[in-house]
């Protein structure tokens, strides 16, 4: 029995060490990916917290500069990652501002990034009652976005179901791809953010219900994003899509 105590006492002692060990080691990475204090980027970073199986850690006050439009800008980033498994990351927030010149809350928004030895990671979004510039209400909103061979080209597909609205809880998805201007940079904070400004277009099927896919396409039209439609039948197309501003009907 005493055996058994220093053994399971020893094995604690050893865990611990190695958590309180790494943990540092993961505050320095987080840190420098995120970059912190550098001329863009601007926050605070929590102590690492998570012990025993996890490394947790939150960002707040997060603003991020953009080349080309306002700042991003997250009041709370919780980043967690089991401590025995850096290739999975989750991430959670409830509001970002100034992506594509919008403004998104969530009640919950979870995305996870999970490399499974891709040269660039797998990234999952799940969003629960969206709001966008106070306007569009969305009760589910899902998107994932994979590599493909051509790192300047992402696969993207979307789920999203409305809520609060005329045409209530219609379900929309998406199956296209995601082409940039160069390579999709995962390396750092900043990077990440770059993939933005060098995003060419998404293209793709746009599915609303039964209504036969619509060919869709969301690119930059002068200084703001708008979405193309294109539909045999514009009256087939739900009400509360066509009075978007950001859409256009062909």
């Amino acid at each position: 029995m005493r055996i058994i105590i220093f053994i399971s006492t020893l094995l604690a002692f050893v865990w611990s060490c190695y958590w309180f060990e790494m943990s540092n080691k993961y505050s320095d990475t987080v840190s420098v990916w995120s970059d912190i204090d550098s001329a863009n980027v601007s926050a605070n970073l929590s102590k690492i917290r998570g012990f025993p199986n996890r490394f947790d850690t939150t960002i707040t006050n997060l603003e991020i500069k953009q080349a080309s439009s306002e700042p991003i800008q997250i009041n709370r980033l919780d980043v967690m990652r089991l401590s025995y498994n850096s290739s999975h990351y989750i991430f959670a927030v409830k509001s970002i501002e100034n992506i594509f010149g919008n403004k998104f809350t969530f009640s919950k928004g979870l995305a996870s990034a999970v490399s499974n030895d891709e040269v660039a990671p797998t990234i999952k979004f799940q969003g629960e009652d969206v709001v966008i510039n106070k306007k569009l209400i969305l009760a589910e909103l899902n998107f994932k976005i994979w590599p493909t061979a051509n790192l300047s080209k992402l696969n993207f597909s979307l789920f999203a179901k409305t809520a609060n609205s005329k045409d209530d809880e219609i379900d929309l998805s998406f199956q296209g791809q995601i082409e940039l201007n160069s390579d999709f940079n995962f390396d750092s904070l900043m990077g990440f953010v770059s993939n933005i400004d060098n995003l060419r277009n998404i293209s793709g099927k746009l599915f609303v219900e039964d209504i036969q896919g619509l060919d869709t396409v969301v690119r930059k039209d002068l200084n703001s994003w708008k979405i193309f439609l294109k539909s045999e039948s514009i009256k087939k197309i739900p009400g509360f899509i066509q009075k978007l501003n950001i859409v256009v009907l062909n």
